[in-house]
């Protein structure tokens, strides 16, 4: 190191001279008039100042120039000492001393209240989706005429204000044989619903009802855009599991894999997620944590050897049905 606080002291010492108003031992001045050959342009002359350090000159044109040129030397010069001396230093044992304190620091933010705000943001996404889910998801009963023969799940997805008129998405198996439909609200208060259409083959079923007739706030909830869920995005998914003694439930997980051809014969690239599904969450929703609409839940494989492989439409090919069925009800 005495190498390097030698130049350092130079770099300083050269401060010093050209500082004490430009009078120096070491300082010349020379006048140079460049021309360029065979033309009649002339070079406006420029005065260049010289300092010598033994076998180093420094020419520059001002204070500035001298500056960057010491500086460059100076950098260059040291910076191979120091990388030296450093390298040195670092022995296995600083090695591991340095692991030891960057893992402390690290178990320090673990255990601090930093990670508690992460947890606290992600719960309050879940109760914000949770209120959605209370206002907008209903549960669909199927009849035929006065006999019942089916309940599910739907979610409200559009309002028309001009005629008081809400819209809900549910599975075609869950509307396929009635006559006559009802949406059914937590309280077990029903309203009539009007089957507007179906698409058998993607399993899709578009019902409408009146508002007045419902007497209550529901919410609409947005339709988000499927083609950016990737594995692993957390996904909530809503119904009425096993019949309205269940109603409204949530069950949070995660997609497992995207575009997955269950029926074997291409029509539909389903959402394989893990939240819990079961019997009456059919036609029910699954969100993403922004509260929006990516998936519409349609069946599940369960057996002893199987768990935790729920399926959903992608809402994506759900707005394709709704544009052949119900065109103005897409924004």
């Amino acid at each position: 190191m005495k190498k390097t606080f030698t130049i350092l002291a130079l770099f300083f010492a050269l401060f010093a001279i050209v500082g004490c108003a430009g009078v120096s031992a070491l300082e010349t001045t020379t006048t140079y008039a460049t021309t360029i050959p065979d033309t009649n342009t002339t070079i406006p002359e420029t005065t260049l100042t010289s300092i010598a350090d033994g076998d180093k000159v420094y020419v520059y044109s001002d204070y500035d120039d001298l500056v960057q040129q010491i500086y460059e030397d100076v950098y260059a010069d040291i910076y191979d000492s120091v990388y030296a001396d450093v390298s040195g230093m670092l022995t296995q044992d600083l090695y591991e001393a340095i692991y030891t304190q960057v893992t402390q620091n690290l178990n320090e933010i673990l255990t601090s209240e930093q990670i508690g705000v992460y947890i606290e943001d992600l719960q309050k996404q879940i109760y914000d989706v949770a209120d959605i889910v209370s206002t907008s998801v209903v549960g669909v009963s199927t009849y035929q005429g006065t006999t019942g023969t089916a309940l599910g799940s739907g979610v409200v997805y559009y309002y028309d204000s001009l005629n008081d008129v809400y819209y809900l998405i549910t599975n075609e198996h869950v509307v396929n044989g009635g006559d006559n439909f009802k949406v059914v609200f937590e309280d077990g208060q029903e309203v009539v619903a009007t089957l507007l259409g179906v698409d058998a083959d993607i399993d899709i079923a578009i019902l409408s009802f009146s508002g007045s007739d419902a007497g209550r706030e529901i919410t609409v909830s947005v339709l988000g855009n499927s083609d950016s869920l990737e594995t692993a995005t957390i996904v909530i998914a809503a119904g009425n599991p096993q019949g309205y003694d269940f109603y409204g439930s949530m069950t949070m997980g995660i997609v497992a894999g995207v575009n997955r051809d269950v029926d074997g014969n291409g029509v539909v690239g389903y959402i394989q997620h893990d939240a819990s599904i079961n019997a009456g969450n059919s036609g029910g929703p699954l969100y993403n944590l922004d509260g929006e609409v990516v998936g519409i839940n349609v069946a599940k494989f369960a057996s002893t050897d199987i768990e935790g492989m729920g399926f959903a439409i992608p809402i994506n090919l759900v707005k394709q049905v709704i544009s052949s069925i119900a065109p103005n009800t897409l924004e």
